[in-house]
């Protein structure tokens, strides 16, 4: 997987190290890119739509209060969804990247289970 390409692309829009990438791989089925959109839209702000890596970049507020904002790159592979998460933190951890992939993985998981 492009993994790396992808990484690079999430840092246009927040600057990270890769050890503070959060993952998250969730089986799909019959889904396709253009399901994968219809799902995200409402979530969050679409940043990027790559029909070459079939990734699409997403600002997704979570956290407590959905006072956060994180960086979600979602890519749609062989049935899988593959998710990379990022938020910054500050003192105490709200855990915003994994809750934000939370939310996208029950969305798509309402419809393409």
């Amino acid at each position: 997987m492009e993994k790396k390409a992808i990484i690079k692309k999430m840092k246009v829009y927040a600057t990270f190290k890769e050890k503070d990438i959060e993952e998250r791989i969730t089986d799909v089925k019959e889904m396709t890119f253009i399901n994968l959109r219809d799902c995200l839209i409402g979530l969050g702000t679409i940043l990027e739509e790559d029909f070459d890596l079939n990734v699409y970049i997403i600002s997704v507020q979570a956290g407590v209060v959905n006072k956060n904002n994180a960086i979600v790159a979602v890519k749609l592979n062989d049935n899988k969804l593959y998710m990379f998460g990022y938020a910054r933190e500050g003192l105490i951890k709200q855990h915003t990247a994994e809750k934000a992939m939370e939310k996208i993985e029950k969305k798509v998981l309402e419809h393409y289970k």
